[in-house]
């Protein structure tokens, strides 16, 4: 089958590769910033590509889930299932940028929803993992790439006062006027002094320096999400339908270097690849 693979240098090649014996044809994949973050740092022979939409051997169309947690240990049960030790295992195999997938566990897509979209379900459980830690009120949403576009969506749906900052200008949102109960850090920065005293700081993305005399002074509760649960992929699944969500840039899998190319450089605020 065809995949993109690393090459020895790290980079992305589109080459042939032994399909897994019991396989899934992969109908779409979307690129996230943790796959771009991969390149050049992964090991050779890695295939990358985890949002994904796959055919089970039943027909049905399931958005695959990435990594599993044991559901039973004390991390589980205390909500931090992607602390879990089995977490790490991976279950998508090779990777969601080929023709097939090792036959793994996934939700089911709603007829409505096309393959594009339904790469949305992923991303999108990983975002309701998050929100269910910010507490309800004004919160500013820092980064509007496409995970934070879909904060902003879940967030406004469930009745905050949104606000959303970028570092494009053409990408940003309402500012804030005045102090807000929350941030969520989608995006290199950590703008503490946007947030009201005993206010709460969601981290998640890599936030850069933080300065903790911030935190201790004005109370702040400074708080992480990474991931999704699988509790997470159904319901994102059930509410991808009623969201109002850009739509993807959809390109195959051998112009993976142009897709990557459009999202590095911001053209395209979500790409994804059809084997």
């Amino acid at each position: 089958m065809r995949a993109v693979v690393l090459d020895a240098g790290g980079r992305p090649r589109l080459a042939e590769a032994p399909a897994p014996a019991d396989a899934m044809p992969v109908l779409a994949t979307g690129l996230c910033g943790s796959d771009v973050e991969k390149i050049g740092v992964a090991r050779p022979g890695t295939v990358l590509g985890h949002e994904v939409v796959a055919r089970h051997g039943d027909g049905r169309r399931v958005a695959l889930i990435h990594h599993l947690p044991c559901g039973a240990c004390e991390r589980c049960r205390a909500g931090h299932e992607s602390t879990c030790e089995q977490f790490a295992t991976p279950t998508i195999v090779p990777g969601g940028f080929a023709g097939a997938v090792q036959t793994t566990e996934g939700v089911e897509l709603p007829d409505g929803i096309d393959d594009a979209t339904g790469t949305y379900v992923e991303p999108l459980a990983c975002v309701l993992r998050g929100a269910e830690r910010v507490p309800h009120g004004r919160v500013l949403v820092v980064g509007q790439g496409f995970v934070g576009r879909l904060f902003a969506e879940v967030l406004r749906r469930r009745g905050d006062d949104v606000f959303a900052t970028d570092a494009r200008p053409e990408r940003a949102g309402r500012a804030p006027d005045g102090l807000v109960d929350a941030a969520v850090l989608c995006a290199p920065a950590a703008p503490l002094d946007a947030v009201m005293p005993g206010g709460t700081v969601l981290v998640f993305a890599g936030a850069g320096p933080v300065e903790l005399d911030d935190v201790y002074r004005r109370e702040l509760t400074l708080t992480g999400s990474r991931s999704s649960s699988p509790r997470h992929m159904a319901e994102a699944a059930a509410l991808l339908p009623s969201l109002d969500l850009p739509r993807p840039t959809v390109l195959p899998l051998e112009r993976f270097a142009e897709g990557l190319e459009l999202y590095r450089s911001g053209q395209a605020l979500k790409v994804v690849f059809t084997p």
